[in-house]
């Protein structure tokens, strides 16, 4: 199933920009909880990155990218809604190229680094993608991604509150618009493995 149209309608919620010292809302628990632990792993496995370079999967507004794009890596960010891509443009230096084309982001490019924040844990075809996302690694490449924690899911499951009641063992909706439900896989960490 095709989310995208559903991920466009969300855009005034994911396209943010992070200006002074203001995090957004939308963005505070990529930023607070996921983005320290990634770029601790980042920097414990390449870290020399000059020149290397990075695609964040599932870019959104593009807030990651231009911290990768900081840190020294020639950045590109890959995001199927065209809107926040859109968004993300605007948000990041323009020397990162952010895409929408999943054939641009796949080309011939091979990446030091591939991240993912939050975004996995949407995809049906998990293995599918993962090997596709392994395939454009290069030779020592590294693949860095955070999902929402079970844990959390269940929890906000039990008092309906994002997560929506699962239709079967391992799918879930997420609404956070009213009328306006994505396709949400319940995984373990074995099954990312």
């Amino acid at each position: 199933m095709d989310t995208t149209p559903q991920w466009n309608e969300l855009a005034d919620i994911f396209a943010c920009s992070w200006h002074d010292d203001q995090i957004p809302e939308a963005a505070a628990d990529n930023i607070c909880i996921a983005w320290p632990s990634m770029i601790k792993g980042m920097e414990q496995s390449l870290p020399d990155k000059v020149a290397m370079t990075a695609l964040d999967y599932g870019c959104g507004g593009g807030l990651f990218c231009r911290q990768l794009q900081t840190m020294g890596f020639q950045v590109r960010g890959y995001e199927p809604s065209e809107q926040l891509a859109a968004a993300a443009r605007s948000n990041v230096p323009t020397d990162v190229l952010i895409t929408s084309d999943p054939q641009t982001m796949r080309s011939d490019q091979r990446y030091d680094l591939i991240t993912s924040i939050m975004v996995l844990q949407f995809i049906d075809n998990i293995e599918q993608t993962i090997e596709s996302l392994a395939n454009s690694l290069d030779k020592d490449g590294v693949i860095i991604f955070a999902v929402f924690n079970p844990a959390f899911v269940h929890d906000n499951m039990a008092g309906r509150q994002l997560f929506k009641t699962a239709d079967s063992s391992n799918m879930a909706h997420m609404e956070l618009k009213p009328g306006i439900q994505i396709p949400f896989y319940l995984r373990s960490a074995q099954d990312y493995r």
